[in-house]
């Protein structure tokens, strides 16, 4: 449910830079094919929210599945607005930082490799974004690998960070659940004590007062 909330959030914002780039930046977009990549992506999330109300359980795979279709629909776009020369192109970091989260490690880092590849091929196969004054000139190949390496070393990074921290809350949260079990027993053994000890006083005070009044028998005539 989380994922597909997020999923709506990123749904607005990618609507919202459609719509308004035109407007703002006088930067012509193939509108048709980026409002069908758009269309597509809203009706699977409406799929998925209806499968997060119904399913007692989604399994890794299927959350692997959805953020495949987020990677492509990411990659679609930029493919149709500029490719590795689009600045919204290191919104693939955030995908890479929800699979770290919510996916096993090997997994997250297929996500982490189909993520890289989709960048190399927005660097090879994109249209030019149409500014004012032109198509911008193509970039350098070493910038376009400079900028690939920094992406690999910053999700590498982000996912290595997110699995060590996942680790450590997740062995501290076994140790908490240890803990209060331990705690736990010994406060029922506590109580068993002090259940046991107030019956022997209740037991004990009458037969002492047996024994009294038996002994002062014995000494009597």
């Amino acid at each position: 449910r989380q994922l597909v909330q997020l999923r709506w959030i990123a749904f607005a914002g990618q609507l919202a830079t459609v719509a308004g780039v035109p407007l703002l930046l006088d930067v012509r977009l193939p509108l048709r094919p980026m409002l069908a990549c758009l269309a597509f992506l809203a009706l699977f999330n409406l799929a998925c929210a209806l499968r997060a109300r119904t399913a007692r359980e989604v399994r890794p795979l299927e959350l692997l599945a959805g953020l495949g279709v987020d990677l492509a629909v990411l990659t679609a776009l930029l493919a149709l607005s500029g490719g590795i020369h689009n600045p919204f192109v290191f919104l693939y970091l955030p995908q890479v930082a929800i699979a770290a989260l919510l996916l096993p490690r090997p997994l997250t880092w297929a996500v982490l490799a189909g993520a890289t590849t989709a960048m190399a091929g927005l660097a090879a196969w994109h249209l030019p974004l149409q500014w004012p004054d032109g198509p911008a000139p193509p970039l350098p190949l070493a910038y376009v690998a400079g900028v690939l390496l920094c992406f690999v070393i910053c999700a590498a990074l982000v996912v290595r960070v997110i699995v060590r921290f996942s680790q450590t809350l997740r062995r501290h949260d076994e140790r908490l659940a240890a803990l209060r079990q331990r705690a736990a027993k010994e406060d029922h053994i506590v109580r068993m004590g002090l259940l046991a000890s107030g019956a022997a006083h209740e037991l004990g005070t009458p037969l002492a007062t047996l024994s009294v009044i038996l002994g002062d028998w014995a000494h009597m005539a």
